[in-house]
C-alpha cells in the first residue's frame, strides 16, 4: 500500500510539472510572437535603437499631451465664449453641453486608442471591438456640429465648422499621445524581456543568423 500511494504522488507530481511546464511553453512562445509582431510594426533595428525609440516616443507624447491641454484651456475654457460656444445645443447623444463634450471626446479617444492598439497586438477581437466603438462615438461626436448645420440648421455653419474643428483637433492630439505612450511601453516590455530571455528578435540579429547561415561551407 505505501509503494502504491508513493507511486500516485510520484505520478500525480509528474503530472503536475508537465502541466506547468507546457503552461510555461505556452507563454513564452505567445510572449515571443506579440513580441515579434512589435519590432515588424516599429521596426528598431538593433537593441540600442530600441533604447533610443523609447525614449523618443515618451518625449514626443508628453509634448503632445500638455499641447492638448494647453489648446483646451485656451481655445475652449477660456475662448468658448469668445467663439460662440454657449449658443450650441446640446448633443443629440447624452444631451452634453459643448464644454463636456471637449472632455468626453478626448477621453473617448484615448480609452479607444488603447483598446485597439492592445487588442492588435494581442491578436484579441473583443479590445478591437470596443475601441472601434468608442471611436465611431467620438467621430459621431466630433462631425455633430457640422451634421447638424448642413441637415438641420439650427446652428451657424461657421461656429459649427470652428467647434468640430477644435474637436477633431483635441482629439487627434490625444489619439497620437497616447499612441507614442503605448508604442513605447510596448518597446520596454520588448528590451527588457529581451535582457530577461537573453534573445535578440531585431532585423539586425535575424540578418546576422541569415549571413552566417549562407557563409557557411558546403558539405562535402
Amino acid at each position: 500500500m505505501v509503494l502504491g500511494d508513493d507511486s500516485l504522488d510520484e505520478a500525480s507530481q509528474a503530472a503536475d510539472t508537465a502541466t506547468v511546464s507546457g503552461a510555461d511553453n505556452a507563454t513564452s512562445a505567445y510572449n515571443m510572437e506579440m513580441m515579434e509582431s512589435i519590432v515588424q510594426r516599429l521596426k528598431p533595428e538593433d537593441r540600442h535603437q530600441i533604447r533610443d525609440m523609447i525614449s523618443e516616443r515618451g518625449r514626443t507624447s508628453g509634448a503632445l499631451a500638455i499641447a492638448s491641454i494647453l489648446f483646451w484651456w485656451l481655445a475652449i475654457h477660456n475662448g468658448g465664449d469668445t467663439l460662440g460656444d454657449t449658443d450650441l445645443p446640446n448633443s443629440m447623444i447624452g444631451d452634453f453641453t459643448f464644454y463636456r463634450l471637449s472632455l468626453i471626446v478626448p477621453g473617448l479617444t484615448l480609452v479607444a486608442t488603447i483598446l485597439l492598439t492592445m487588442g492588435r497586438e494581442k491578436g484579441q477581437s473583443l479590445p478591437s471591438n470596443a475601441g472601434g466603438v468608442l471611436a465611431v462615438l467620438a467621430a459621431f461626436f466630433v462631425l455633430e456640429p457640422v451634421g447638424r448645420a448642413l441637415l438641420m440648421g439650427d446652428i451657424d455653419t461657421d461656429d459649427s465648422l470652428v467647434a468640430s474643428g477644435r474637436l477633431a483637433i483635441l482629439a487627434t492630439l490625444i489619439h497620437l499621445a497616447t499612441k507614442m505612450q503605448v508604442d513605447s511601453i510596448l518597446l520596454e516590455w520588448v528590451r527588457g524581456s529581451m535582457m530577461s530571455m537573453d534573445i535578440d528578435v531585431t532585423p539586425e540579429q535575424e540578418n546576422s543568423m541569415e549571413s552566417h547561415a549562407d557563409e557557411a561551407p558546403p558539405l562535402v
